[in-house]
């Protein structure tokens, strides 16, 4: 049912059941918070979407109360603008003054407010944080004197992930943000996953940064740096700088590394394609196992990895074995690449520009370590990379593009649905499809129109019909799991599973936003830039066929194991 209220003496047409906040937010009227997470339920605990309603003694919370028919309200009142205009004086007061260096200077919410609430000078002296910063995990890095404790990546690691890795500790003004037993993040449940940095409206948690090495690594003279670009980060950078699809964004990125110093700059999508064909084999011989009680998991994403071993590691049998096309393609080059350039292995070292943070603790990972040398030595965001380029005086709206480096210079556009959730799922059962003899022009693989949650459908082949499933964040794919055991299905042979919401193109390396509107133009571009691929399946691909008829790299061969296969184990954190 639909009503009026009156807000700033107009009226304006609300629904019934709907919060004050969303339907003033509905016409246009700018209301600031810093808890509001949208999806979540309210907590009104920042206090900033504080409006007046006649007939109320008090400021209410608008993202909290419901609208009620008849009521009027004040969104700019003298008293709701010095309430709000306090509470952020308040934040500022103990919050360190370190802005000119912080790395969220310029795309910082408190930041933001303060130029909104006109804050010209500190009202209120408090005694400043001197919590430690926490940089003891491989991704993410942590500074509570920065917290605003809005709850926004407790939340998210609580009711999204389902890990807890943080909470709230202490009471009154003592309150913080903490990992379990304040021993850091390294020895928590924390999978890795970046969303809390997504949702974090400061710089409390933040990555860990491998600028530096990769400066050092460009700086050396005997060292040869060969950087790995996945498909999906050319959609989120051409979606960051307005790059348009004809533009070829991976060619710009190209070109914008060789002047950074880059010797190669390589596809990532070959070893997608590498990955694609090896789960879909992977998939047809667990199907031929008829003493699977669960599907295949997909095992690309680090953070659902981590997620299995520490929660669920009875699951761990059902995870593809193939390894993520990060390290992969890190082998390759150190090995294969290594040898035919004649190129001593030490002196190589690769860098992965990935839409994830957890691919920096999957590159630290003890298999993919040998020796003492990592698969893959640096792995950069896509803040990363933009930061890299604009430290490097580059503007890539006006840099020429170069072709990237052979052999592994383009992939077959199923490489780049591995971007976004679903578009895996679909490149294996394309692939799957062909090798059991399918004929492509009569493949079908149709897509659920429900925005959220799980997703299913079935590919007939012949007389069979073989079920897969998509799912992203841990939430949904822990829930879809344990109904596939409760009611004890047969019928999926396959299930997708990204950690972030929509998948890579959501990451936790992205640009930090506060909408999907940017996450719904990365995938949209992914989409298109696939339209232009010169191949559509992995065995099209000349650098993927060349790789597979190599002989060395039969499933029972030992160099299959060690390059492009990988085992997973239990691990016991704190939780």
């Amino acid at each position: 049912m639909e009503f009026q209220i009156e807000v700033n003496n107009k009226h304006i047409t609300v629904r019934e059941g709907e919060t004050l906040l969303a339907a003033l937010r509905g016409h246009g009227i700018r209301i600031p918070t810093l808890c509001h997470m949208n999806r979540f339920s309210p907590t009104g605990a920042c206090r900033l979407c504080a409006v007046e309603v006649e007939g109320k003694r008090d400021l209410v919370t608008s993202c909290s109360f419901p609208v009620e028919e008849g009521m009027k309200v004040k969104t700019n009142s003298r008293r709701v603008m010095q309430a709000r205009k306090s509470l952020v004086e308040l934040l500022l007061s103990n919050h360190p003054d370190d802005c000119l260096y912080c790395q969220r200077n310029g795309n910082c919410e408190l930041q933001w407010l303060a130029e909104m609430m006109n804050v010209k000078e500190r009202k209120y002296f408090g005694k400043k944080n001197t919590h430690y910063p926490d940089y003891s995990s491989t991704s993410v890095a942590r500074d509570p004197a920065k917290c605003v404790l809005c709850s926004r990546c407790v939340r998210i690691c609580e009711e999204v992930q389902l890990v807890t890795a943080i909470d709230f500790i202490s009471r009154g003004n003592q309150t913080m943000v903490n990992s379990a037993f304040n021993k850091g993040l390294n020895i928590s449940s924390c999978i890795h996953c970046g969303q809390c940095i997504q949702v974090c409206p400061t710089a409390a948690l933040t990555d860990i940064s491998h600028q530096e090495k990769v400066y050092a690594a460009l700086d050396k003279k005997d060292v040869r740096v060969m950087f790995m670009i996945s498909p999906s980060v050319a959609g989120s950078v051409a979606e960051a700088m307005g790059l348009k699809v004809k533009d070829q964004p991976m060619d710009i990125i190209a070109g914008a590394l060789k002047r950074c110093g880059a010797d190669k700059v390589f596809h990532l999508g070959v070893a997608s394609d590498i990955n694609i064909s090896e789960e879909a084999g992977n998939l047809i011989a667990h199907i031929q196992n008829k003493e699977n009680s669960l599907p295949l998991l997909s095992s690309c994403c680090p953070a659902w990895v981590r997620y299995v071993e520490e929660f669920r590691p009875e699951w761990i049998t059902s995870l593809s074995k193939t390894k993520s096309p990060q390290q992969i393609l890190s082998t390759l080059i150190k090995t294969q690449f290594a040898a035919e350039a004649d190129i001593p292995m030490e002196q190589i070292f690769n860098v992965a520009v990935m839409p994830c943070v957890g691919k920096k603790y999957e590159a630290s990972r003890e298999e993919n370590t040998h020796k003492g040398v990592s698969e893959t030595d640096a792995v950069l965001t896509v803040r990363e990379l933009l930061q890299l380029l604009r430290s490097s005086g580059i503007d890539i709206r006006n840099t020429e593009g170069e072709a990237l480096d052979d052999p592994y210079v383009q992939s077959s556009a199923a490489a780049w649905k591995l971007g976004y959730s679903g578009g895996k799922a679909e490149a294996v059962a394309r692939e799957t499809y062909r090798m059991l003899g399918g004929k492509m022009d009569t493949f079908k693989f149709n897509t659920p129109k429900n925005i959220y949650g799980r997703k299913e459908t079935k590919v007939t082949i012949g007389d069979h019909q073989i079920g897969f499933a998509w799912v992203s964040s841990i939430s949904d794919a822990e829930e879809y799991m344990q109904q596939l055991l409760l009611d004890g299905r047969k019928d999926i042979h396959y299930v997708e599973v990204m950690a972030c919401l929509n998948g890579c193109v959501g990451g936790g390396g992205q640009p930090v936003s506060r909408g999907f509107e940017q996450v719904i133009a990365r995938k949209k571009l992914c989409a298109e830039l696939e339209k232009n691929c010169a191949f559509q399946y992995p065995q099209d691909n000349p650098a993927t066929a060349a790789f597979f008829k190599d002989n060395r790299f039969k499933p029972d061969q030992e160099i299959t194991r060690n390059w492009i296969k990988t085992d997973f184990k239990e691990r016991t954190v704190l939780k």
